[in-house]
């Protein structure tokens, strides 16, 4: 009787114990995310949302479908691999909806990361926002001076997309090499416009260049054919315009409608789209000139299939302006999670500050926060691709000057 004590008593012990290993391992696999949520307030409606469908969107989308197609993200800390999704809102192109839905996303939903909104002024207004709640956050259409001079106070913001004091820069570096001596300056006075001009302007003025028309515009607006006449009857060597997409096809449009063909022609946020090719053709807009550049020629390991994939996927062209560093916003996530070994959003944070990452755009690192690599900083229009002009070492075909030289030879 006591050996059958005894037996039942042991028995017991391992049932509990059993039972404690069970409700303990059922507690762990219950703290395993069933996926790793990203948050993404962007212009779904208004203004914005031609650039957003276009840049930010399909690369987002298809850098999920890569992932998961892969197996997902490997977390080391639930020593499990992890699905991504997206949950987005609609900022309807309103900088102030931006901000509101960044923090209902970080706050509400509790994603694990945010992927931001399109456009300068809406990346501008949520550094802040990602800095107080520590969440590492890639921008990838945003380009500006003035966050450059707070990124010392804004930790968690990185932009990946090339930035208007090397594009400036390299813009007057050709137009000094093509001996263009006078030239207009046009920009809308949203935040990407005023920092563009007051960075490229002085050095336009210490290279010689004289600026014989500097004009503004509101961002959206309907018509500028009156600037334009402005510029054709002043009649310089080229044109700059620091514009949005909408502006930009605006702008080409009603040059053609007022017959003015300047034969330097530069935009910047529009002329890399494939809709731009598209709308005004390739002969058209052959030898117009752009800020960039990538295309799916580089010599870089998965550009070529990520361009490939994007057609596959949306039966559409991916940008040649910022579409890439999109993806490539995706890939420097994924790396640096699976190098914390952790979603800790400190963590991850420190390992896009320090890590170095392999893109689509080459091998990215930052610096002060800013990355420091990209293929191109001006592109031009050559039969049917945009091709990468400057810097001249990374030059994919030499650039074409005036407009019109190609297609008179």
């Amino acid at each position: 009787m006591k050996n059958a004590a005894r037996f039942l008593a042991i028995l017991l012990i391992l049932l509990a114990a059993i039972a404690l290993m069970v409700v303990g391992s059922a507690a762990q696999d219950d703290d395993i995310p069933e996926s790793i949520v990203i948050g993404n307030p962007i212009a779904l409606s208004g203004p914005n949302s031609q650039g957003a469908n276009l840049s930010q969107i399909p690369s987002y989308d298809l850098w999920v479908s890569d992932v998961n197609e892969a197996g997902g993200i490997y977390v080391a800390e639930y020593d499990a691999y992890l699905p991504v999704e997206i949950l987005r809102y609609d900022d309807t192109s309103d900088i102030g909806t931006a901000v509101q839905l960044t923090e209902r996303l970080i706050l509400e939903d509790e994603v694990h990361f945010i992927l931001p909104p399109w456009g300068t002024g809406s990346n501008f207004a949520i550094a802040p926002l990602v800095t107080e709640y520590e969440m590492p956050t890639l921008g990838c259409t945003v380009s500006s001076q003035q966050l450059r001079e707070e990124a010392a106070d804004l930790p968690y913001f990185f932009p990946v997309l090339n930035q208007p004091w090397t594009q400036g820069a390299a813009l007057v570096e050709l137009l000094v090499e093509l001996e263009i001596e006078t030239i207009a300056v046009i920009h809308h006075t949203d935040l990407h416009g005023i920092e563009f001009a007051e960075i490229t302007e002085p050095l336009l003025e210490e290279a010689g260049i004289e600026v014989i028309v500097q004009t503004t515009y509101p961002v959206a607006t309907d018509d500028l054919s009156q600037v334009l006449r402005e510029v054709q009857q002043a009649d310089p060597q080229g044109l700059i315009a620091f514009s949005y997409p909408a502006e930009t096809f605006l702008m080409t449009g009603q040059m053609l409608e007022i017959g003015y063909q300047p034969d330097f022609f530069f935009a910047t946020v529009g002329v890399a789209f494939p809709a731009y090719r598209d709308v005004f053709g390739a002969e058209v807009v052959e030898g117009t000139f752009g800020t960039g550049a990538w295309n799916p020629n580089v010599d870089i390991e998965g550009a070529a299939g990520y361009f490939e994939r994007h057609v596959e996927m949306f039966e559409a062209e991916p940008d040649r302006w910022a579409s890439a560093a999109c993806y490539a916003s995706g890939q420097i996530l994924h790396q640096a999670i699976e190098a914390a070994g952790t979603l800790d959003s400190v963590a991850v944070r420190d390992a896009i500050a320090e890590g170095e990452f392999e893109t689509i755009l080459g091998t990215v690192q930052f610096e002060d926060q800013f990355n420091v690599t990209y293929p191109g900083e001006v592109g031009q229009w050559q039969n049917g691709e945009f091709e990468i002009i400057s810097p001249a070492d990374n030059r994919t075909a030499a650039p074409i000057y005036p407009r019109g030289a190609a297609s008179d030879e």
